[in-house]
């Protein structure tokens, strides 16, 4: 469902020009490092008996699956950060190109699964000490599946990207709270529909990891802990869709205007192709361009 979701909103961002602009161009990345996570998370599930089997691949699937997992995390930081300069490092925020987002997005998490997986590949197994009395078909066929204390070289990245976005939000909500309060204009309109979005987003990544650090081991507890662990694993993708692209004021417009146009054109003169301007409709980052006009 979230695969799903995720590439259809995808899509509507890449095929309507309107819609192009630096502020989708990062939600654009955002659902793509999600897409790109389901769907190592589903190959993952699909080859787990060939996995055990290969030690080589088995390893490739857990860097990849953390790499990926890692950018949703830097991707929502990039989230935070270009908000925080639009609405509050004005004068500055122009400074910051794509480039710099695609590099904190893409690039910074390939330095850190990098150094974890040199550390848990030179480093002592915790594993292999307790290999005596614990599950050895398990462990021999790919120990990269147990935790380790290592791990949290992985863990505290994703902890401190959540943390610093939170500081984000504080800063961002008091601006809004304190200099736009009796302003009520399409700007301070797009600032709030933007940080209200990032204000649910956050905690529902924040909440989950948490799940996925640590939980109950045995019993119904741990029954219960697992299935809503893969519940809220497997639906952020569709919650992310679902704020930044489905209930987007902005893109129902732009989905709308060129489906009714689509109408027309098929009610005046059939199968013939029609052509407009993107001046006729230009919704891409109204926050943008009036900022620039200012």
């Amino acid at each position: 469902m979230s695969l799903i979701a995720l590439i259809i909103a995808v899509w509507i961002f890449l095929y309507f020009k309107d819609l192009r602009c630096l502020r989708n161009t990062i939600h654009t990345n955002l659902m793509s490092s999600y897409i790109l996570t389901d769907f190592f998370w589903i190959l993952t599930g699909m080859l787990q008996i060939s996995l055990h089997e290969s030690t080589a691949t088995c390893i490739f699937m857990v860097i990849v699956l953390h790499y990926f997992h890692l950018t949703n995390f830097f991707w929502m930081f990039v989230e935070g950060l270009y908000l925080y300069m639009l609405v509050v490092e004005t004068f500055t925020g122009e400074n910051i190109k794509l480039r710099v987002y695609v590099v904190l997005g893409w690039g910074a998490p390939v330095l850190i699964v990098f150094v974890w997986a040199i550390v848990k590949t030179f480093a002592p197994a915790e594993t292999e000490i307790q290999a005596q009395t614990i599950n050895l078909v398990q462990l021999k066929n790919c120990a990269w599946w147990e935790p380790h204390t290592y791990d949290w070289i992985y863990k505290c990245s994703a902890l401190g990207v959540l943390g610093i976005n939170c500081v984000f939000l504080v800063m961002i909500m008091w601006v809004l709270i304190t200099k736009l309060r009796a302003t009520n204009n399409a700007e301070t309109q797009q600032y709030r529909k933007a940080t209200k979005a990032l204000l649910v987003l956050i905690p529902l990544l924040g909440i989950t990891y948490i799940l996925i650090i640590t939980g109950p081991t045995d019993g119904i507890y741990a029954e219960i802990y697992r299935y809503l662990q893969a519940v809220l694993l497997s639906t952020q993708g569709f919650t992310i869709a679902l704020f930044y692209c489905f209930l987007n004021t902005e893109v129902q417009n732009t989905v709308r205007h060129h489906l009714e146009r689509w109408k027309t054109a098929r009610s005046l003169g059939g199968n013939r192709r029609y052509t407009y301007s993107s001046k006729d409709w230009s919704p891409r980052s109204r926050t943008e361009s009036i900022r620039l006009s200012s």
